[in-house]
């Protein structure tokens, strides 16, 4: 695993036998991560490998993060729908007790990326990010530490409701299906609703 290839294999194979499959903690029905298996099925599951220095700082990664968001909005993707569209980086070179800065980076280039109507989730074994449905799940561990851009999805109101910028992108990108009043999943309409009032903007 201490090559880059044996790195991707440990990252494909967490996705494979841990976010495609049901998971009894993750809180709902369905795969722990949604998105993945269909971007493997469309061939729009792109896995790199980058090299950081092993000191790396948050500025480190969020050159990185930049250069991911390059590559993921300029790519030639195989299937035109969007929402398949995934990038995975492998973040070679952090020792044990450094992955911490991946969980210190994001919060800082989150904001850039909701703009573009992006979103970023860190990964590696000591993360502490739980499952949007069940806080004591620790969901975000993985084998080896892992940054995934994909562009921004229905059910983010999960992750953008507790921010007015944020949510404001989520809103101008999905407000309308609320509007509509077909939304199968009552945590998403209270969430949107919510944060509608909380920050003024009209339902």
């Amino acid at each position: 695993m201490n090559t880059p290839a044996g790195q991707i294999t440990a990252a494909l194979d967490w996705m494979t036998t841990f976010l495609i499959t049901p998971h009894p903690e993750i809180g709902r029905k369905g795969a722990v991560c949604p998105f993945v298996e269909p971007a493997m099925r469309g061939q729009t599951l792109r896995v790199e490998h980058r090299r950081v220095p092993a000191h790396a700082t948050v500025d480190d990664i969020a050159a990185l993060v930049d250069h991911m968001a390059e590559v993921f909005t300029t790519a030639h993707w195989k299937h035109p729908n969007r929402v398949l569209h995934a990038l995975v980086v492998v973040v070679d070179g952090l020792p044990p007790d450094r992955t911490r800065v991946l969980d210190d980076a994001h919060p800082l280039v989150k904001p850039a990326l909701v703009r573009r109507r992006l979103m970023l989730g860190q990964f590696h074994p000591h993360c502490p990010d739980t499952a949007a449905r069940n806080p004591a799940f620790p969901v975000s561990r993985s084998p080896v530490p892992l940054l995934a851009m994909r562009h921004m999805a229905f059910h983010d109101v999960l992750f953008l409701h507790q921010d007015r910028a944020w949510f404001t992108s989520y809103a101008q990108a999905f407000g309308h299906r609320y509007r509509r009043g077909t939304i199968p999943d009552p945590l998403f309409t209270d969430l949107y609703t919510q944060a509608c009032r909380r920050w003024g903007i009209p339902e």
